[in-house]
C-alpha cells in the first residue's frame, strides 16, 4: 500500500452545459435513453468523477496506482484505511492511498458509492432527489451538507438535461455493495460549512 499523499490545492474540473432544459423532440438524441446515457458519462468523465470515486489500487507490472475498474464509482472501499498523517502547515489535506479519502483541517471525508446500490449507493434514489442534491449542496432528504472537496457547485448550475443524464448513467452502472463510512467531521465545522456555503450563494446573487 502506498503511502497518503499530501496536496496543496485540489482542482477539479467544471462540468460543461450544453442540453436545454425543455422537453427534447422526438427526433431530438437526447429523447432517446441511450444517447441520455452517453452524454450522462461524457459528462462524468469531463468532471473527473472517478478521480476521486473510483478507489486506486496497485499495478505491480508498471509500478503504479491505477483505477480499480471492478469498483468503477463505488467510492472509499469499505475498510479501507484512513490516510496516514496529518496535514502540513502549508496543505489543504492528506489523500488516502486509494485516493478516495481526505483528511483535512475539518475533519476525515471519503468518497461516496454512486453506484446504484440500494443500500449502499444511489439505488433508492429518484433523478428529483439527485436533482436536487446538485442543486442545493444537501444530501437526499435536505440532511447534512456535501462536504469538500466534493465540487457539487460546479454542478448546481447544470441544466435539468444534464443532471438527468448523469444520474442517468450511474443508475446504469453495476451496482457495488460498498458501505462508504460516514465523514469523522464534528458538528461545529459541519455548520461552519454549511454557513459558508449559505454565504456564498449570498455573495453570488449580489
Amino acid at each position: 500500500m502506498h503511502k497518503p499523499t499530501t496536496f496543496a490545492f485540489l482542482s477539479i474540473a467544471a462540468l460543461s452545459s450544453a442540453c436545454s432544459t425543455k422537453s427534447a423532440p422526438a427526433d431530438n438524441p437526447a429523447a432517446n435513453p441511450t444517447a441520455v446515457i452517453a452524454r450522462g458519462e461524457q459528462l462524468v468523465r469531463m468532471g473527473g468523477c472517478g478521480d476521486c470515486h473510483t478507489p486506486l489500487k496497485f499495478d505491480p507490472k508498471i509500478g503504479m496506482p491505477v483505477p480499480d475498474r471492478s469498483r468503477m464509482l463505488s467510492g472509499h472501499p469499505e475498510g479501507a484505511p484512513d490516510p496516514d498523517g496529518a496535514p502540513g502547515k502549508a496543505d489543504v489535506g492528506v489523500i488516502g492511498a486509494t485516493m478516495t479519502s481526505f483528511k483535512t483541517g475539518f475533519g476525515t471525508v471519503y468518497a461516496r458509492n454512486l453506484t446504484p446500490d440500494r443500500e449502499t449507493g444511489l439505488g433508492a434514489w429518484t433523478k428529483e432527489d439527485f436533482i436536487q442534491t446538485m442543486r442545493t449542496g444537501h444530501r437526499k432528504g435536505g440532511t447534512r451538507v456535501i462536504l469538500p472537496p466534493m465540487p457539487w457547485q460546479n454542478l448546481a448550475s447544470a441544466t435539468d438535461d444534464d443532471l438527468v443524464a448523469i444520474y442517468s448513467y450511474l443508475q446504469s452502472l453495476p451496482a457495488i455493495k460498498n458501505a462508504v463510512p460516514e465523514a469523522k467531521v464534528p458538528p461545529e465545522a459541519m455548520h461552519a460549512i454549511e454557513q459558508g456555503y449559505a454565504n456564498a450563494a449570498k455573495q453570488a446573487s449580489l
